[in-house]
């Protein structure tokens, strides 16, 4: 543990478990630097025993009966928040059995059609699977298969109640369908539970089977969030009976900065679709140009869109590097993107609020209409949808989501780029985020992030073409 660097949100997590009155008299020391001693892995110490013997107490109190599993069972019911953060980037998780095994994932894509992160809350796979045009008692009839009780069960139907049986039957009946966010680990964790969560455990427990974490359907999250384009139709159309049998493939890759926008997306073969990735070849680029024609709808987010008018005056100049040198152009735009969204957001108090408003709020409105579509993805009607209890928080999720998913990102450590924000852009930065911390105007942190993006999206057209004939000079906006 001495040897792992700690998140400070997880510094912060300590603290607060450690001085809250659920954990009064649970033993624990502090380093002579003043840190917790979160971790007593000895089992002859008295802080261990100390710990164990605590534990038995307060399931007496409860009046559980003390063998295997009871420690967990007391750590989850006094947990104040049933939220645990990663000590390794800083996520909150819940400690209940509340996100989906990929046994689960397989199920939900076979019969959907859609795929989910294994890090998404299972509340939060169920709205998606609505806003999708899925019914409810579609999903509980689904859900409660997965378990074999869609004939048994004769609790209430609503979704907090069946996703409360879904725990409880993954926690306690061997149903295999979620997972907890936090494995138990007491008493060698003060709280309980293993200091690093689902978010982190592949890279973290050498033990655990890497294909349940891949942290591509991570990325995708934040390429999905933080895209132009209009989110809802596009996740509406993916969902769509339009797909079935097959995989929803963005023409331009969204990991490369393309828009989530059901005008660009296509039927693929889903084999074909997890090969391509993030690979760009000319006719992709000349079906994306070709739909913008047609559509009039910008293919290309704002923050790489330098870049993008960079290759489309170039392309076929030098069709041999679209795959290759203006690939990895795109991809370094959107590093350096997320790369200043973290920054911004952990260098600052408000800063997710500001990223709110300046680049989120915008597409809010998308969220007011269900829609039908073309084959091609066109809408060709739009209804204003009914808001219930159920969807009304729908917008603070999706805020939620986007700024975890920039965390997410940034930490992943084995990736084969590194920003390439210079001395001058770090200086920027800091600017921009004292801008933030004095509380200036959301208009003028706009601009300067704006402004930022697009010196970076310069650099990188210098650095990528200089050896070309025609070198661009650089600019600080189209």
């Amino acid at each position: 543990m001495a040897s792992k660097n700690w998140h400070p949100e997880f510094i912060k997590y300590t603290e607060f478990i450690a001085s809250h009155p659920n954990y009064k008299n649970l033993p624990i020391e502090r380093g002579q630097d003043g840190s917790l001693n979160w971790v007593v892995a000895n089992k002859n110490s008295a802080i261990r025993q100390g710990r164990m013997k605590w534990c038995e107490e307060k399931a007496k109190e409860f009046g559980f009966e003390i063998k295997p599993g009871v420690y967990a069972k007391v750590m989850r019911k006094i947990h104040p928040t049933g939220e645990k953060v990663c000590q390794v980037c800083g996520r909150k998780m819940s400690i209940f059995y509340h996100y989906p095994t990929a046994h689960l994932i397989d199920k939900i894509e076979k019969k959907f059609g859609k795929r989910f992160y294994n890090t998404t809350h299972i509340s939060e796979i169920w709205d998606n699977l609505i806003e999708s045009g899925n019914t409810e008692s579609e999903l509980v009839s689904f859900f409660l298969g997965c378990v074999g009780a869609d004939k048994s069960y004769s609790g209430k139907t609503d979704k907090q109640s069946v996703i409360d049986f879904l725990e409880d039957a993954s926690r306690n009946s061997n149903k295999k369908i979620l997972s907890p966010g936090a494995m138990s680990n007491f008493p060698d964790r003060f709280d309980g539970f293993h200091t690093y969560n689902l978010c982190c455990r592949s890279t973290q427990d050498t033990g655990r089977h890497a294909d349940n974490m891949k942290s591509y359907t991570k990325d995708r999250r934040a390429y999905e969030y933080w895209s132009d384009g209009n989110i809802h139709a596009a996740n509406m159309f993916m969902g769509s009976s339009f797909f079935k049998g097959t995989s929803a493939d963005h023409i331009g890759p969204i990991s490369l900065g393309f828009i989530h926008d059901p005008r660009y997306l296509q039927p693929m073969d889903k084999g074909d679709n997890s090969t391509k990735r993030d690979r760009l070849t000319i006719g992709d680029l000349e079906k994306i140009l070709e739909v913008e024609s047609r559509t009039g709808i910008y293919p290309m987010s704002w923050y790489s869109k330098i870049v993008w008018e960079y290759i489309k005056k170039n392309y076929k100049l030098h069709p041999e590097k679209v795959a290759t040198i203006y690939r990895d152009m795109l991809k370094q735009s959107m590093f350096n993107f997320m790369f200043i969204l973290g920054q911004i957001i952990h260098r600052t108090q408000n800063g997710k609020d500001y990223l709110i408003n300046c680049f989120l709020e915008q597409n809010a409105k998308y969220f007011d209409y269900a829609y039908e579509f073309d084959e091609k993805g066109n809408i060709i009607e739009q209804s204003p949808r009914h808001f219930t209890d159920r969807n009304s928080d729908e917008m603070q999720r999706y805020f939620r989501i986007a700024i975890n998913s920039v965390d997410d990102y940034n930490a992943k450590e084995n990736r084969n780029l590194t920003s390439s924000l210079d001395q001058d852009d770090f200086r920027r930065l800091a600017e921009i985020c004292e801008m933030i911390n004095n509380g200036d105007s959301y208009i003028s942190v706009k601009s300067k992030i704006e402004s930022l993006v697009a010196a970076e999206e310069n650099a990188i057209i210098e650095k990528y073409t200089q050896s070309f004939c025609n070198i661009p000079q650089r600019q600080t906006h189209l």
